[in-house]
């Protein structure tokens, strides 16, 4: 059974949506999206020859400060645990 041109634009449509989506969910949730996700989105961009520069794309900088804030409050989370961790070890050394 051979699929319209339609059925596949549909089909693409559909895949970018839930990439996009999953993704943004993600950001808006500050949890990191797993590597399987971002692979295949990654390589969807690739094989459908979707390229940026960061450095010229006014489009890009919103996504830029979103992600820079997600990593800025993972490293926080982080900071904040293994002070706690050294506060307990150093209560129970003495």
């Amino acid at each position: 059974m051979a699929s319209s041109m339609k059925d596949l634009e549909e089909l693409h449509k559909l895949i970018t949506r839930s990439y996009s989506e999953r993704i943004q969910q993600d950001l808006d949730d500050n949890i990191p999206t797993d590597a399987a996700t971002l692979s295949g989105a990654v390589k969807f961009l690739k094989d459908n020859a979707v390229t940026a520069d960061p450095a010229t794309t006014d489009d890009l900088s919103d996504l830029r400060d979103k992600l820079k804030a997600a990593a800025n409050l993972r490293r926080d989370k982080v900071n904040g645990t293994l002070s706690l961790v050294q506060s307990d070890m150093d209560a129970m050394q003495g």
